[in-house]
């Protein structure tokens, strides 16, 4: 059985295991044909730590590189989105789920522009309102409770959730999408963390829990889709891939804690990739 030929479209942060670093990796061992398509290149993330980071937006060569792909005919069963960087970054990608997508291709949507209950520097209420327009266009979106509470004009929810809080999120977002929405960073109670799915096919949630590690974690959001796109990519049901991050995600960061290693370079996740497989093994054996 031939692999799923999937393009991955988000920044390169050059030193840091995130984004396109973590998304590469995970979406390609999880038996997907990866092809790449970065938006900026970074020296390092743009989080508080790294004063003075520099940034190549490359938005105009994303131009060249879509006129290239378009002489040779390149469809993709399946296409993973991260950090945008622009408004006109996002009617491009616009422009590349009509235009490269296969029939039935799967579109994993990240809507990258918060967290902790603020936007990222740069972004703006003009740009949500884009972001906002790009997730009807995808089968999946993956936003944190920040970046919800953005998308759908809510207040930020303070932990620990309510679970009918949780439940009016999810509904308000399945108004921007109603194929699959997965929210993430979901917490019920101090000890866990976690996400909720729902989907057309499962309209029922489903929420998967893992032990909670207080503190923030550089990338997490970043191999959390990745993972969940990676699966749905090979067919898997969503809450089956919903859980897999959950529980990676959980294991990756328990691994990096105890690394003592500098938090805001990422998490150590190439450790765990054999987990992974595994799992996937597990949901598909191999014919």
């Amino acid at each position: 059985m031939s692999q799923p030929r999937v393009l991955i479209i988000q920044d390169i942060s050059a030193s840091c295991r995130i984004s396109m670093n973590v998304a590469v990796p995970v979406v390609s061992c999880l038996d997907n044909w990866v092809s790449i398509l970065p938006t900026a290149l970074l020296s390092t993330h743009t989080g508080k730590e790294f004063e003075g980071y520099t940034f190549l937006d490359l938005t105009q060569e994303m131009g060249g590189i879509l006129q290239h792909w378009q002489s040779l005919g390149i469809k993709f069963d399946g296409i993973l989105i991260g950090y945008l960087g622009s408004r006109q970054q996002i009617d491009i990608v616009r422009g590349i789920i009509h235009t490269f997508a296969s029939e039935d291709a799967h579109i994993v949507l990240d809507p990258a522009m918060g967290d902790q209950g603020v936007l990222y520097p740069g972004f703006t209420l003009e740009y949500v309102d884009e972001m906002a327009a790009l997730c009807n266009e995808a089968t999946v979106i993956t936003p944190n409770v920040t970046e919800a509470c953005f998308l759908t004009k809510r207040p930020v929810l303070k932990k620990p959730y309510k679970e009918a809080e949780v439940a009016e999120l999810l509904a308000d977002l399945r108004v921007l999408n109603p194929k699959s929405v997965v929210l993430t960073g979901v917490s019920l109670e101090p000890e866990k963390i976690g996400a909720v799915c729902v989907s057309q096919n499962e309209p029922e949630a489903q929420y998967a829990f893992a032990k909670h590690f207080p503190g923030h974690y550089d990338g997490a959001g970043d191999l959390f889709t990745s993972v969940v796109g990676g699966l749905l990519f090979q067919d898997l049901p969503l809450t089956i891939a919903t859980e897999t991050a959950v529980h990676y995600n959980s294991m990756v960061i328990e691994r990096t804690l105890k690394s003592g290693r500098e938090l805001h370079y990422g998490v150590q996740f190439e450790t765990d990739l054999p987990y992974l497989i595994e799992q996937l093994r597990k949901y598909k054996p191999t014919e």
